[in-house]
């Protein structure tokens, strides 16, 4: 089965993890620039004090898996890799993971207030991706030119038993309630290591 490896580590070291995974037999990846919303606690316990992250997302068989995990705990990076599997056509989601990836895409601005009642729920930190929406004809224009919607996603990494209370928490806001202002959806983690 495919795998999605995502590594949440200091900004700087995407690119010597990425390098580790190529020698694994890893294909390649993209890379993302992210801030934590985890409490100081926290982050001085996963070594990301400083609040900006990189997100790695790379794609890759199980076999290249292991090796690469291996490749990328001998380094030097601070962080976490999650590695979630892929589901393709009827194969079945494996129901033995341990945690669970929540995301949320919403407009800028809602990151925080979204983070604040996952945390009311068990959740103890995250990580937010600036990103933006894609235009479409009936966006609004200025001198022509279509404004695209800034949006934020939401990553936060749970216990699989905490991860339902907090999912129902983040649903029962207005923002989910209201069409085209945030979308949540769930990965299982099949694997989830501290680089410490």
């Amino acid at each position: 089965m495919r795998q999605m490896l995502t590594a949440i580590v200091r900004r700087g070291q995407c690119r010597p993890v990425m390098e580790a995974a190529r020698r694994a037999g890893a294909p390649g990846g993209t890379i993302f620039y992210a801030r934590g919303t985890a409490s100081s606690t926290i982050l001085a316990a996963l070594g990301l004090g400083d609040g900006y992250k990189d997100v790695l997302v790379s794609f890759m068989d199980e076999e290249v898996l292991d090796k690469a995990i291996r490749e990328i705990r001998g380094g030097h990076a601070k962080g976490m890799l999650l590695a979630s599997p892929c589901i393709e056509g009827d194969e079945e989601v494996p129901m033995d993971c341990k945690w669970r990836l929540v995301e949320v895409i919403c407009e800028e601005g809602y990151s925080e207030d979204i983070m604040a009642v996952a945390r009311k729920a068990g959740a103890k930190g995250g990580t937010v991706v600036n990103a933006h929406g894609t235009s479409t004809p009936d966006d609004v224009k200025f001198f022509g030119t279509p404004i695209v919607p800034e949006k934020e996603i939401l990553m936060v990494v749970m216990e699989e038993d905490k991860a339902d209370a907090v999912v129902k928490a983040i649903e029962g806001m207005e923002v989910l309630r209201q069409k085209g202002r945030a979308v949540m959806f769930t990965l299982p983690v099949s694997r989830f290591v501290n680089l410490s």
